[in-house]
């Protein structure tokens, strides 16, 4: 699985962060990916995927 974020429309709000905090993190303006999870999909990562209210996050697997 890879995340990516798009810092071009995220809006640093931290609602991923707090859905996945093992994952995002809100630096400065934007938030980052601190570590790509292994194995197969997290629920939690996806929680962030979907209520991400811009749709900055995306997973690829």
């Amino acid at each position: 699985m890879t995340i990516t974020i798009d810092t071009t429309r995220c809006i640093g709000c931290g609602m991923c962060a707090y859905a996945a905090p093992q994952v995002f993190r809100v630096v400065g303006k934007y938030s980052t990916v601190i570590s790509q999870p292994e194995g197969r999909r997290d629920p939690k990562v996806s929680n962030a995927e979907n209520g991400c209210p811009v749709n900055a996050i995306s997973v690829t697997r």
